[in-house]
């Protein structure tokens, strides 16, 4: 059963008619729309507090129903159960897997020492892209890594043993994060929506990616690969046959060695691509430059309604090289500006909620702080003097002490993470600390066009109605806060007899749901009786919120409860705007 894959509680509610009692005084409601005003003149403002308190029920009686809509509404967002991985990868994966290493000729030892020496090169690499960008920010001229400094490392290449290393060691975990992505992918878009046909897997690698497409999605054709060496395109090859063999069609497998105008001839239409997927690969390429250049062009070979993905690992220089393929594909192909000559645009689904400026612009605020951000800026100027050579939005992260809570305690943005990194966690079978990554997910539209909601919950926005019950609650409107109340109820009713997604983001699916989320980048902080949730949301602010038990579960029931569950990865509602 869907609701159960899904961790959604089943609760049974009388549908005719339900009772509060507070002090001794017993309120009943019909369900009929039009309720008279006197029915709400016994009611002062505490009252309306405790109108929903589930604990301090008549005569200490708990036997009956809770009603507590939004536990229900929000949990499987904010939980992100699909950060956990089943344990076993598809069965003929797995034998296609062991066989290889069996064949390999190498020993635990040997492929360990491979695998490392991998990482070292990586390792290296990445040093150069961080120095790269140091050097961008100071204004200085872009050098390629060779004329710098005469080294000789290039691109990671991937012999016999390095690609046995690569098998054993980065199989599971990438195959586990791609799948991750596509699914959470998937049902942001609506499972009817989307479903690729054909893919362009570049730096296929041992083929983790194109396996977790073919895994989740039974409509793929055609699986393009490009990898410049040998043994990594012979190891997809063999794991992808392996995988398919049962299947009555299978899809056709072709590869190449690069992005070049021969493979443009062979792909036919240079736009043919339903899905682009760039796993892992830039923490092999020798600059930024290539990284770029590389997601330009698999961006250009979509469709329109294609999807773009790019995966590294969670670390400042995997979140840099994610942060600098967003903010190019936004510049230049920006989401709603009417007056761009190309109809093509860039809508970003995940994990952003928004299609705004990156606020973690890590470089940038590090060296606006010493007054380094391309000029030669004195050091005792004061802010609004430097707010006229640098944007505001660049100096921000200036005021570290300030407190991230507003006087009320509700929700205020933050400066904490200014020069952090995003990242998420993928928790994987016998691993402690799980497996963190960074990443992207973009889609190619044409201008004016917008994902829809589900038909079902059309005009349903958990947001907007969060705001209406605090708005009600703030305005000590009694008849309001019944009226929101009910509302919810209504929808967790619908949501909890829906089945058209097996995530529980049914709620989330369309433009304006998902913007009006934010995505929580850190694990929540609980303490006791309140909890602080931090969220990055539209249009391009990370928010500091405070839930409590004592005042917001009273606001808007249950909303303490799935504050509880949430986990770092979830999504979360986004009413600073609307309330605070």
């Amino acid at each position: 059963m869907a609701l159960d894959q899904r961790n959604k509680t089943a609760i049974h509610l009388s549908s005719s008619n339900y009772m509060f009692a507070k002090r001794g005084v017993e309120f009943r409601w019909s369900h009929s729309e039009n309720k008279s005003s006197s029915q709400l003149e016994e009611f002062t403002n505490t009252d309306l507090e405790d109108l929903f308190d589930d604990d301090d029920r008549e005569g200490g009686d708990n036997s009956g129903p809770i009603l507590n809509p939004w536990k229900n509404l929000l949990t499987s967002p904010a939980r992100a159960a699909w950060r956990v991985t089943d344990a076993n990868l598809p069965s003929g994966l797995s034998e296609s897997y062991e066989r290889t290493l069996d064949q390999g000729g190498r020993t635990p030892k040997q492929l360990k020492r491979a695998h490392r020496k991998v990482l070292s090169i990586q390792n290296e690499l990445a040093e150069f892209r961080e120095r790269d960008r140091r050097r961008l920010v100071n204004g200085k001229h872009y050098r390629p890594k060779d004329s710098r400094d005469g080294s000789s490392t290039g691109p990671v290449y991937y012999g016999h043993d390095e690609t046995l290393a690569t098998l054993k060691h980065r199989l599971t975990p990438n195959f586990a994060v791609s799948k991750r992505i596509l699914e959470e992918c998937k049902s942001l878009l609506g499972r009817d929506n989307w479903a690729p046909k054909r893919v362009l897997d570049f730096g296929i690698g041992c083929g983790s990616s194109s396996l977790a497409i073919l895994d989740l999605f039974d409509s793929v054709e055609w699986i393009h690969g490009i990898d410049p060496s040998p043994a990594m395109r012979d190891c997809s090859k063999l794991m992808i046959e392996g995988m398919t063999r049962d299947d009555e069609s299978p899809p056709r497998l072709t590869f190449s060695t690069s992005l070049s105008k021969d493979f443009a001839s062979s792909a036919g239409n240079v736009a043919s691509f339903d899905l682009a997927m760039c796993s892992y690969t830039a923490t092999d390429l020798p600059d930024i430059m290539s990284t770029l250049a590389a997601a330009a062009i698999m961006f250009e070979k979509l469709k329109p309604g294609g999807i773009f993905v790019m995966i590294e690992p969670g670390t400042p220089d995997g979140f840099n090289s994610i942060r600098s393929v967003r903010n190019m594909l936004l510049d230049c192909c920006p989401p709603h500006d009417g007056e761009f000559e190309w109809e093509e645009r860039c809508h970003i689904i995940a994990p952003c909620t928004h299609n705004g400026a990156c606020p973690m612009e890590r470089h940038k605020k590090f060296f606006a702080k010493r007054g380094k951000l391309g000029y030669d800026l004195p050091q005792d100027l004061e802010e609004t003097e430097l707010e006229e050579i640098i944007p505001s939005s660049n100096l921000s992260g200036l005021d570290e002490d300030r407190d991230p809570l507003t006087a009320d305690g509700l929700a205020s943005e933050t400066n904490a993470f200014d020069t952090s990194f995003c990242s998420f966690v993928q928790t994987l079978p016998n691993s402690v600390s799980g497996e963190k990554f960074s990443y992207l997910v973009a889609q190619k539209r044409i201008y004016g066009t917008v994902n829809a909601s589900l038909e079902e919950f059309e005009g349903d926005n958990l947001t907007k109605l969060l705001s209406q019950a605090h708005d009600a609650a703030a305005r000590e409107d009694g008849e309001a806060a019944l009226s929101t109340f009910e509302q919810a109820r209504r929808l967790e009713s619908k949501y909890l007899d829906s089945d058209e997604d097996d995530l529980g983001l049914e709620l989330l699916c369309g433009d304006e749901q998902r913007e009006s989320m934010g995505r929580i980048i850190r694990a929540p902080i609980k303490k006791k009786g309140h909890i602080y949730i931090d969220y990055c949301a539209s249009p391009g602010r990370i928010i500091r919120s405070r839930i409590t038990k004592s005042t917001d579960n009273k606001k808007a029931p249950g909303i303490y409860s799935a504050a509880r569950k949430s986990r770092w990865g979830g999504l979360w509602p986004d009413a600073t705007n609307r309330y605070n």
